[in-house]
């Protein structure tokens, strides 16, 4: 947070004059309406999770709506109470708590296995660099990566196949790289539309695989990181880090930055306002 703050004062009045451009607003809207569509994968993967374990007490729609009701919650510190709003929500619907438990796990490990992937894919010689100046090899952080993600992978039916029916092992290993996918679009989405805060922010970059990579990276590191509410600080920061270190100015990285998080966060807004205005027009109780 330290770090953020003294990049946002310290640039503050090229800050102004970038955020203050005619098209900005129409662009951030554009983007949290994008970025909430995006979060749509996120809570279909969740869904998916739960349906590989056979949960069929809350429908497809109700789970996006208990998804979209929570997902605002991570904001609140921890960074975590949106999962356990999601579980306790949708075990009022009828879920069963040990696929939900199940379904929440699998979400963390996924999420991760794809962050990680779509950051190592899309700037793989930055973090290899990385990697190098503190000593460690390229090829063992390759086969480390690649064995934790088989053994994420893996996790899923024999899991499954402990907890649940042995018949359900296919399905839920299935299911898992289905999730995967969900994730990865997921983010491959969020990169894209950092792509065009930097196009808008600063101009048109051949880095672009790069940036993809860099907002994987920032939003892994705020997500394991604990005790920072929907990875703030963290997620800027290194944003900031990896924009300026492909040639970006600090002061556009740290435009960027800002843009991305008010994105988010109009992002994750729209989706509860959406279902609480929803239940409110229906009538439906709490």
């Amino acid at each position: 947070m330290f770090f953020v703050i003294r990049s946002v004062y310290g640039y503050a009045d090229q800050l102004a004059e970038m955020l203050q451009r005619p098209r900005f607003i129409v662009v951030v809207v554009a983007c949290a309406l994008l970025y909430a569509l995006a979060l749509q994968l996120v809570g279909l993967a969740w869904f998916t999770l739960l349906v590989s374990v056979g949960e069929k007490a809350i429908s497809p729609i109700r789970a996006m709506r208990v998804f979209a009701r929570t997902q605002v919650y991570k904001y609140l510190p921890t960074n975590v109470i949106h999962l356990v709003g999601r579980f306790v929500l949708a075990a009022r619907y009828g879920a069963a708590k040990d696929a939900l438990s199940y379904a929440q796990v699998m979400e963390i490990v996924l999420m991760v296995l794809a962050s990680g992937s779509v950051a190592l894919l899309f700037s793989f010689s930055f973090l290899l660099k990385i990697g190098e100046d503190y000593g460690i090899s390229r090829y063992l952080a390759s086969a480390v990566y690649i064995g934790a993600g088989l053994a994420a992978l893996m996790l899923a039916p024999l899991v499954a196949g402990r907890y649940f029916k042995q018949s359900q092992k296919h399905l839920a290993f299935s299911m898992a790289a289905i999730s995967v996918a969900c994730y990865g679009l997921f983010f491959l989405a969020n990169g894209l539309i950092v792509v065009l805060l930097v196009h808008v922010l600063y101009g048109p970059t051949i880095e672009w695989q790069m940036v993809i990579g860099v907002s994987a990276a920032g939003w892994l590191l705020g997500f394991v990181v604990p005790g920072a509410p929907g990875g703030l600080g963290v997620r800027e920061a290194v944003f900031i880090a990896g924009l300026s270190s492909i040639g970006i100015p600090a002061a556009a990285a740290t435009a960027v930055a800002v843009a991305h998080r008010v994105i988010t966060l109009l992002g994750d807004v729209l989706l509860s306002a959406g279902e609480f205005g929803y239940r409110k027009w229906t009538a439906e109780p709490d």
